[in-house]
């Protein structure tokens, strides 16, 4: 059996110590290297200005972790989106089976002809009703297949969900959203509501709301925020908005504006900061009359599953 002096092993050990030192200032150097250029970000704004404003990057300044950043190109998107509309199909739902219906097919008469849109209803587990299509007599009929039945695990169907978009969005389509009909309330997802929330900003998609009554009418949740903070914290920390159920046809007009005259591709290098840590992200606009909405933040790049 071979062993070792005690000069030796001291030796070895510095050379350890040394060769993960160097291997760790070698990732931080890398994961930081937006401050050499070499990193490229790439954000959805959505950006709303008065008639005809055209909005340009002269307009506003981006903040990431409060150091303010260089905009290297801020431009329209008029492609395309690839759209998931998610309807929450639990038993406890306060809305009836009829402005469900409703509420979808309002959605589906908005979309574009070169949008895409996947049908799902959740409660215990995520279901596809239509698989993702551009046929809107395809899409229409899906309002008709909606059922009711158990509980529902909203968080477990919002990552499943951004799991199948991120595979889709593999043909080359750049505008992601999700078009939530729910209060909010989820029941026992094995999914904890901030990885649900990492999950779409990892994958930029902008998450939209439409809010039906709340079911626990304000109660306190073990674990878990109330209803309407979930929609309210997963829609800005995404870009998106919360709108009333009973507002749904208006809503539906709104998120086809956003998708298609109002989303815009913001692109920059990150500078003086470090982007291993989950960073905070906020565009301030230069004109009180233009609202500006990205997601909230750049999740960490190591997190615990």
């Amino acid at each position: 059996m071979l062993s070792f002096g005690p000069a030796r092993k001291s030796t070895i050990v510095l050379l350890i110590v040394l060769t993960f030192f160097l291997m760790a200032s070698g990732a931080i150097r890398q994961a930081g290297r937006g401050s050499s250029g070499r990193r490229v970000v790439t954000l959805n704004v959505i950006a709303h200005a008065p008639g005809d404003r055209q909005i340009t990057k002269e307009d506003f300044e981006l903040y990431d972790s409060g150091t303010v950043q260089e905009i290297e190109s801020f431009s329209r998107v008029d492609s395309g989106s690839l759209i998931v509309l998610m309807v929450d199909g639990s038993t406890s739902l306060r809305a009836e089976a009829e402005a469900l219906k409703k509420t979808v097919e309002a959605v589906v008469s908005e979309l574009y002809a070169d949008d895409q849109m996947m049908v799902v209803g959740f409660n215990e587990s995520a279901e596809i009703i239509e698989d993702m299509t551009p046929d809107l007599k395809v899409l229409e009929a899906a309002s008709g297949k909606l059922t009711r039945k158990g509980f529902p695990n909203l968080f477990d169907a919002l990552v499943a969900v951004t799991d199948s978009m991120s595979h889709q969005a593999k043909r080359g389509i750049e505008k992601q959203a999700i078009i939530l009909v729910s209060d909010g309330y989820d029941s026992e997802s094995k999914t904890k509501f901030d990885d649900a929330l990492r999950a779409l900003q990892d994958e930029n998609i902008v998450l939209y709301a439409i809010q039906t009554p709340d079911r626990t009418r304000g109660a306190l949740l073990r674990d878990k925020p109330k209803p309407p903070i979930v929609l309210e914290r997963i829609t800005q920390g995404t870009g998106g908005t919360v709108f009333p159920f009973d507002k749904a046809s208006e809503a539906a007009k709104t998120i086809a504006d956003d998708l298609r005259k109002n989303w815009y591709r913001l692109v920059y290098s990150p500078s003086g900061i470090n982007t291993i840590n989950t960073r905070r992200l906020l565009l301030m606009s230069h004109d009180k009359t233009i609202e500006l909405r990205t997601k909230g933040s750049h999740p960490s790049k190591y997190h615990a599953n």
